[in-house]
């Protein structure tokens, strides 16, 4: 499928308020991955504050950059509320390298809670915390985000009602409305990149990869750095990156990819 096809029939989707997913073509030009790094935080930084963030984290930033791929980066909105000048900069200077940061919520949600953030039937409520974070981050850093996605939550229609009174944010990840009404751009999940929360397993990809993935567009694939704590999950993260790397896929942020569809 051409860009401009598929330029034409996205516009139209859009205009007529449905939600918009991963297009299934042959592969004829590069498949584009999207890689969605969740739950962006201080928790596990080194208490001497000589870091931002976790060295999980850092090491995958560190890898991101060195081969010179792109991520996308879901930030808690809880995680901007303490005066902490070290983790804004943090943020900005991913930001200034080309790293997309992403609303991902406010609360962090306990085990206890019945629901999710976004589970909630009442859409002033589900507004308010979506426009926290959207106000937290741009005080603190600057930075407008574009794209929203669940911490552990669903998300039902009132989400999808509160967005439409958010415009700044275009896209969504993972999560369509019941009604499938929405100007926002759908991020379809396809192929995982985690076989479980926090457990990326190169195996299970690949096999998974190669059933449908070669059939898609784009890969919009989800991972947890902070809870890759032993060599086994990083292993199975690298070379998921690496078997991609090497097929030829164009890494974009989740704004990069939008253009390409949108132009």
């Amino acid at each position: 499928m051409k860009i401009a096809m598929l330029s034409g029939c996205l516009a139209a989707a859009i205009l007529a308020g449905t939600a918009v997913s991963a297009q299934e073509t042959p592969k004829a030009k590069a498949q584009v991955i999207i890689l969605k790094l969740d739950d962006m935080c201080t928790n596990g930084a080194p208490s001497n504050g000589s870091k931002a963030v976790s060295p999980r984290w850092q090491k995958v930033i560190d890898f991101v950059q060195a081969k010179k791929i792109k991520a996308t980066i879901g930030v808690m909105g809880n995680s901007l509320e303490a005066d902490n000048q070290k983790y804004f900069d943090y943020l900005k200077d991913l930001d200034k390298k080309g790293f997309e940061l992403w609303n991902h919520g406010y609360m962090n949600r306990k085990a206890t809670d019945p629901k999710g953030e976004f589970e909630v039937d009442s859409v002033e409520d589900q507004k308010t915390s979506l426009e926290k974070t959207q106000k937290l981050m741009k005080d603190k850093t600057g930075i407008e985000l574009k794209a929203f996605g669940p911490h552990w939550s669903a998300t039902n229609e009132a989400t999808f009602q509160a967005l439409e009174q958010i415009p700044e944010i275009k896209m969504v990840f993972f999560y369509a409305p019941p009604s499938k009404k929405t100007s926002k751009f759908i991020f379809e999940r396809s192929v995982n990149l985690e076989v479980a929360v926090g457990n990326p397993d190169f195996d299970k990809f690949k096999e998974a990869y190669e059933k449908i993935g070669t059939r898609k567009e784009y890969i919009a694939m989800q991972g947890h750095p902070n809870m890759w704590t032993t060599d086994v999950k990083w292993n199975g993260f690298e070379k998921i990156m690496n078997y991609l790397i090497d097929k030829g896929c164009v890494f974009m942020t989740a704004s990069e990819y939008l253009a390409t569809v949108t132009k």
